[in-house]
């Protein structure tokens, strides 16, 4: 196997969204999107430059095509706060999502990472809601969608309430 080069946060971010995307062995348009989106702003920004942005992503999908998902969680392990670590965790599962099509190593590599991290399996839940309604455009499509109606509630908000 070869040696783990040591990560920075950045690089563990479009690492762990590299695995998401590639989990089907294929990167749809939507993923790819959602990638360059997220890395697009700080071009904006002038924080990375656009050949750095192409750089971090062709890294990281070698990175996915050389390592399993376990090394590079233990690689990553030492170099993330715990903001970065969450934040990772909330930009997989939007990625898992962005299609519409959730396959099965896609929630396995999320299901791990939040394992590995040791996240409470209430915030991934809380997080899962609200990625779902912000994800869901059939809402802007179609009156008749169940979570249009006047009685819509999260979840989890219900849940607040009883655990206060």
């Amino acid at each position: 196997m070869a040696q783990i080069p040591v990560l920075s946060p950045i690089e563990a971010l479009v690492t762990a969204e590299a695995y998401i995307i590639l989990a089907d062995k294929k990167a749809l348009p939507e993923e790819r999107a959602a990638l360059v989106g997220l890395l697009g702003k700080h071009v904006s920004k002038k924080e990375l430059s656009q050949h750095q942005v192409q750089t971090l992503t062709a890294d990281a999908f070698a990175f996915v095509g050389r390592h399993e998902f376990e090394a590079f969680l233990i690689a990553i392990e030492s170099s993330l706060t715990p903001a970065q670590i969450l934040s990772i965790a909330a930009n997989m599962y939007e990625t898992m999502i962005i299609d519409g099509n959730v396959i099965a190593r896609e929630k396995e590599l999320v299901d791990d990472f939040c394992k590995f991290f040791d996240i409470d399996r209430r915030v991934i839940n809380i997080l899962r809601e609200v990625l779902f309604i912000k994800n869901d455009t059939g809402l802007f499509l179609r009156q008749d969608h169940p979570n249009n109606g006047s009685d819509f509630r999260f979840g989890f908000l219900d849940r607040m309430d009883t655990e206060a």
